[in-house]
C-alpha cells in the first residue's frame, strides 16, 4: 500500500475557517465589568442616578447604538469598505452583550414604569440575537461573511470527490487497477432541512459518529491515509449538510429578521423617551 501523494488543489477551494472569540470576549468584558460593579456595591447598590449608575447607562446605551446603527452600515457600505463584514459581526454581538449587561446594572435592580419595559424589551432583543447568530451561523460563507451559492457548494462538492478519487488510486496495489472508493453515505436529517438547522449540534455529533464507523469498515490503511480520508469524507459530508439546509437557512434568517428589527426599532424609541424624560425630570425641574 502506498502513502498518498500530494493531491492538486481543487479548483473550487474550499473559504478558509476563521475562529472567533466574540463570546470570549464578550465574558471577559462582563466580568471586569461585575467586579467594578462590586467594588462601587460596597456601600449599597448604586443608584440608578447616581454619577456611577447614571455613567453605565451613558456607555451601555451608546454600546447598544453602536450596536445597531455600525453593523448597519458596514452591511450596506459599497466600494471601499473598512474591514471584514464577519469581524464587523463579531464586534456588533460584543458591544450588544455588554451594553445590554451595562444597562441591566443601570437599573439598580428596579423594574418599573418606563425604565422596566425597556429593560424586558433589552432583554429580549438580546435573546433574539442570540438566536439570529445561530440561525446566521447555518449559512455557509466565505471569510469576509459573503453568502455562498448553492453553485458554490455544488463545486466544492464535485472538487473533494476528485480529492477523494485520486486518493482512492494511490491506495491501489502498483500494477492493479485501482479499487472504487465506496464512500459512506450520509443519512438525512431526522425531520428534513428545518430540523437540520435547528438540530445542527446534535446531528454534527451523529455525522462525526458515522465518520469515524465508516472509516473503519473502509479496511486498514497507514495513518496518513486514514487522516486524508477522514478530513475528505467529512469534509464531503459537511458540503452535504449545507446545500441540505441552505434554503429552510436563509428563510429561517428572513423570518428573523422580521421580528428582531422592529424590536430593535422599538427598544431604541422607547430608549430615547426614557432619557428624555430623565433629563426633564433631572434638570429641567430643579
Amino acid at each position: 500500500m502506498q502513502p498518498p501523494r500530494d493531491l492538486p488543489s481543487a479548483t473550487v477551494s474550499r473559504p478558509a475557517r476563521q475562529t472567533t472569540y466574540e463570546i470570549e470576549i464578550s465574558l471577559v468584558l462582563v466580568g471586569a465589568i461585575t467586579g467594578l460593579y462590586l467594588w462601587a456595591s460596597r456601600a449599597g447598590t448604586p443608584a440608578s442616578s447616581g454619577l456611577f449608575g447614571h455613567g453605565l447607562g451613558i456607555i451601555g446605551f451608546l454600546l447598544m447604538l453602536s450596536t445597531e446603527t455600525l453593523y448597519s452600515l458596514r452591511k450596506r457600505a459599497r466600494g471601499r469598505a473598512f474591514g471584514r463584514l464577519s469581524s464587523w459581526l463579531q464586534w456588533h454581538i460584543v458591544t450588544g452583550i455588554v451594553g445590554s449587561y451595562m444597562v441591566l446594572l443601570h437599573t439598580a435592580w428596579q423594574f418599573h414604569g418606563l425604565a422596566g419595559v425597556v429593560t424586558l424589551l433589552t432583554v429580549v432583543v438580546v435573546g433574539s440575537g442570540v438566536v439570529g447568530r445561530y440561525l446566521y451561523t447555518a449559512i455557509p460563507r466565505t471569510v469576509d461573511g459573503a453568502e455562498l451559492t448553492l453553485a458554490d457548494l455544488e463545486g466544492q462538492l464535485a472538487a473533494g470527490a476528485s480529492r477523494l478519487e485520486i486518493l482512492a488510486r494511490t491506495r491501489a496495489t502498483p500494477g492493479e487497477p485501482p479499487a472504487r472508493l465506496r464512500l459512506p453515505s450520509l443519512a438525512a436529517a431526522p425531520g428534513g432541512a428545518l430540523a437540520s438547522v435547528l438540530a445542527r449540534p446534535l446531528i454534527g455529533w451523529r455525522d462525526r459518529a458515522a465518520l469515524s464507523r465508516a472509516i473503519t469498515e473502509l479496511g486498514s490503511q497507514d495513518q496518513a491515509t486514514a487522516d486524508e480520508l477522514r478530513r475528505l469524507i467529512g469534509e464531503r459530508h459537511r458540503l452535504l449538510r449545507q446545500i441540505e439546509r441552505l434554503a429552510a437557512a436563509r428563510r429561517l434568517l428572513a423570518l428573523w429578521h422580521t421580528v428582531h428589527i422592529p424590536l430593535g426599532v422599538a427598544l431604541f424609541v422607547l430608549s430615547f423617551v426614557h432619557i428624555g424624560a430623565a433629563i426633564y425630570y433631572a434638570t429641567l425641574l430643579r
